[in-house]
């Protein structure tokens, strides 16, 4: 079914620019979930968007019965858990049949993050002066410094989003859930430089309702985009040897904020997670830092001052 195809296109899409998951992992999914569709199209003959959660069972069970190994089926379990999350909140289904479904449990991975001083020097390395694409791609990276934004939720930014008065940002997020967000001196400087050189981005000087306009079929900057040059701007720093994404920079924002004091709370609502246990695995960065920091201390080392 050809819609079926069009949506998996959209999921990989999401899983590219949301999630940052590398090339591998979302070849894995769209496996995974390229067997699933051609199950049901063939012994039910249903679009992914009409099944109910015996229809999603029927496939698992069939999974079973070819004694697949268990990772491999766990995988397939969260995959199409993922896999139909992703189809309700994006409003294409109603309600989600595959939510019952008992999934595997995730290893959290303790995610990768930048000190103060790595992110100076990606920043000194832009030098704006009268380059409108260095201007914007400033403004990009203090806004998600200084927000914790998700990459989607920032390049595809509405231009009234931005409460300039009282330096916050509403934000429209996953699943239609909004919320504002607050940002710093830094960003707010880098926002105005940007508003000042955007039209340069504007195709044949039309009005374009996005912060950050562009002459892609999506009408703004892209996510890749925005990776691509992050990325560029990370080598030119001597970060080369770190994998540097946005999801990063927003990795890197929340582990600074708790650093800093910030309430666990609070930072789950800057940041939109649903539940605050996404969000206390930052703490264990935090903790691991105090740690190392311990090590180095004298009285720990039996060190006579």
């Amino acid at each position: 079914m050809r819609a079926d195809d069009n949506i998996l296109l959209l999921f990989d899409e999401m899983l590219l620019s949301e999630k940052q998951l590398s090339h591998n992992t979302r070849r894995a999914y769209k496996t995974d979930i390229n067997a699933y569709m051609n199950f049901i199209h063939v012994k039910y003959n249903l679009s992914v968007l009409n099944v109910d959660s015996t229809i999603i069972s029927s496939w698992f069970r069939s999974l079973s019965n070819n004694a697949i190994a268990r990772n491999s089926y766990l995988r397939k379990v969260s995959s199409i858990k993922e896999f139909y999350s992703f189809l309700y909140s994006d409003g294409l289904i109603t309600s989600n049949p595959a939510k019952e479904i008992e999934a595997p449990k995730k290893i959290h991975n303790i995610p990768k993050v930048l000190t103060i001083r790595q992110i100076q020097k990606i920043i000194e390395t832009i030098q704006p002066e009268n380059n409108p694409n260095s201007i914007r791609l400033l403004a990009l990276i203090e806004i998600m410094y200084s927000t914790g934004m998700r990459v989607e939720e920032l390049v595809s930014l509405s231009l009234n989003a931005i409460n300039y008065e009282n330096q916050s940002i509403f934000v429209k997020g996953k699943g239609g859930r909004e919320r504002i967000v607050p940002f710093g001196k830094h960003a707010l400087k880098a926002i105005i430089n940007y508003i000042n050189v955007r039209e340069y981005f504007i195709k044949n000087k039309n009005n374009s309702s996005f912060m950050f306009p562009s002459v892609g079929k999506k009408g703004y900057l892209t996510a890749r985009r925005f990776s691509q040059l992050l990325k560029e701007s990370s080598i030119k720093a001597g970060l080369s040897y770190f994998f540097i994404s946005p999801h990063i920079l927003r990795h890197s924002f929340a582990t600074h904020m708790l650093s800093g004091g910030a309430d666990l709370r609070v930072l789950q609502e800057i940041l939109g997670h649903a539940d605050i246990s996404t969000v206390q695995i930052y703490t264990h960065i935090v903790e691991d830092r105090k740690k190392i920091a311990l090590a180095f201390h004298p009285l720990e080392n039996n060190i006579n001052l």
